[in-house]
This record gives C-alpha cells, structure tokens and sequence, in this order.
C-alpha cells in the first residue's frame, strides 16, 4: 500500500497521464494502480493505495460531481493539485466521415467537444467509462469513431482523424492528489497556498450561506471558489465546497475557520500549493 497510488483506468486516460505528471515532478517511483470507476479509485485510498489523483474541475464544464460527494464522508486529505491541457480527437478505422454512423464517447469528453459534436450529421452515440474503452471500442467497427485523448494519436495510428475537437483550445483539467493522512508540508509562505473546506449541511437558517461568507470576507481572505452540492436527504439543503487562498497556518483563514466552526460543522480537506 505504501508504494502505490490509486487512478481511473485504464492506462491512456488524462488521469493517468496526470499521475504521471505527478511523480515526475516529485521524482517518486509508486506503483499505478488503475481502478475503472471514480468511487473505487476512492475508495481505495488507505485500504490498497497511500494516494489517488483524480479530476476535481475542468475548465469549461466545471467540477467533477462524484468526487466532491465522496468527500464529503471519505476520511481523505487533499494533499497536492495540478493542471493538465485537455485536447480530444475524433478518429476513426474508417475512411471518410460520411461512413461513421456511430460514436463513443466518455460523457465528459463529449460535453468538451459539444460544439463539434453537435455539427455533425445525425450519429449513434454510445457513453463510455473512460477515453480509452471508447478508443477499444471501434476497433472491430469501420463504421464507427471514437472521442480520444489527443495525446493517444501518439501511439495509434487512423486512416481518419480529426485532431483537436475541443471547445475551448486553452481547456484544463485540474487534478487533486488524494490521501488518507493530511498534508504537512508548508514553505512558509501563505501565498503559496489553498485551502479546501466543506461546510456540512446541518440546521437551516435565514442567511445561512451570507453568514459564512461574512466571516471569510470579514478576514479579508479571498475566496476562489463555491460550489453546492444536495445533501441526498431532502430537497433544498446543501453542502457548500469552498476553496480559500492562503494556508490553514495562516492566522486570518484560522480565525475565519474558528468563526465558521461556532455555528457550522466544518470539514478541513486541507491546504495545499496552488496549482501553475
């Protein structure tokens, strides 16, 4: 468990090419492990693997849902980020564009590549678990194409193909890396940093999320993001993922949190250096 590190699989994915961005940088030598579903890649942190890197946020189509609902009882830590450019292609064992009647597609890729994929002629398409399922998909269909991974093109060759499908030429994928113990590494330097919380749904009020953010505001704390998600128990109630800039040390976000923590159940994912 010590020396291995949890990601969606199979190999091919953006996750894994994150991991490996990952242990590049840091100069680690872990063990892949390629999980096919984003609640067992999780899950396994702690029990099978030390870490998991996973997507949280994509440029264009905004946070990865699942992830942010197993955060929400996991005891997991977030203990790094990175970006990673995100480019699709569509390819095909066919010849033209006009003998594709079929396309797989990993759900989130086809909402990237949803300007492209909209223009096209009236097609099947079949959802995937992942880039690389869609990309084995095709192989025994010349009637189909596939959403890849620009990357992939590297290593496969197409009679068709159409590079960089993307939306947004300049989209992103931001990556945490995950753990089941949290981070202590700190520079010292506050600027360097983000913090992750989530305010755990418990007793409505009137100004329930007003009164949260006074208090980041009153601390003079920038908050970079804020995103709801239903609690499941009944409608109209919600955890609220909010991301600060600054290190938990810092003695604004501490005294923040300590206000937010007199009326509210607060879970601290972490502090983190910001991603570049």
């Amino acid at each position: 468990m010590l020396n291995s590190i949890a990601t969606l699989g199979p190999e091919g994915t953006f996750s894994e090419l994150a991991t490996k961005k990952y242990l590049k940088t840091k100069q680690l030598n872990l063990n892949i492990k390629y999980y096919h579903s984003i609640k067992k890649t999780l899950a396994a942190v702690g029990h099978e693997t030390e870490f998991a890197v996973l997507p949280i946020e994509n440029f264009s189509e905004g946070f990865v849902n699942p992830v942010l609902d197993f955060l929400v009882t996991a005891d997991l830590y977030i203990c790094a980020q990175l970006l990673l450019p995100i480019q699709f292609s569509l390819v095909s064992h066919g010849e033209k564009i006009e003998q594709i009647s079929r396309i797989y597609t990993q759900f989130v890729a086809k909402g990237q590549c949803s300007d492209y994929l909209e223009e096209l002629p009236a097609m099947d398409f079949v959802s995937t678990e992942s880039n690389t399922e869609a990309l084995k998909s095709i192989a025994l269909e010349p009637n189909s194409a596939a959403v890849i991974p620009t990357h992939l093109l590297k290593a496969h060759k197409f009679p068709f193909t159409i590079e960089n499908i993307t939306d947004y030429q300049d989209n992103q994928t931001r990556f945490l890396l995950l753990s089941s113990r949290p981070n202590t590494d700190y520079n010292g330097c506050s600027a360097d940093y983000k913090t992750s919380i989530i305010v755990l749904f418990e007793k409505d009020h009137p100004g329930y999320l007003e009164s949260i953010l006074h208090k980041i505001s009153t601390q003079n704390i920038n908050l970079t993001s804020i995103v709801s998600r239903p609690t499941r128990k009944t409608f109209g109630k919600y955890h609220f993922f909010i991301d600060l800039e600054g290190h938990q040390e810092d003695q604004g976000i501490k005294a923040a949190l300590r206000d937010i923590q007199t009326k509210f159940k607060v879970k601290i994912l972490g502090s983190y250096l910001s991603a570049t």
